[in-house]
């Protein structure tokens, strides 16, 4: 009986020692992050004042398009035959 004592209590010893150990790793871990100065970005600052034109869409060669087919688009029958259907 002593025997088994002493194996449960150093299964006992080894689990806690794990758990504490886990809890310094964990507690290790968790650091307050200090946030990253704003970085700038001079490339994409020009973008502010751009402005775009639409005006090259106002062409009697876009007005004139006409649409072809189904809209909206039918898809069909494509792809494989689904394997998990019979079921």
């Amino acid at each position: 009986m002593a025997r088994s004592v002493k194996i449960n209590i150093f299964g006992l010893l080894i689990v806690f020692l794990g758990l504490v150990v886990g809890l310094i790793y964990y507690m290790g871990l968790i650091t307050p992050e200090v946030p990253a100065a704003p970085v700038s970005y001079p490339d994409l600052l020009r973008f502010r004042t751009m402005s775009l034109n639409f005006s090259v869409l106002d062409k009697a060669s876009f007005e004139n398009l006409e649409t072809f087919g189904e809209i909206p688009v039918n898809p069909g029958a494509t792809g494989r035959d689904n394997i998990f259907d019979s079921f």
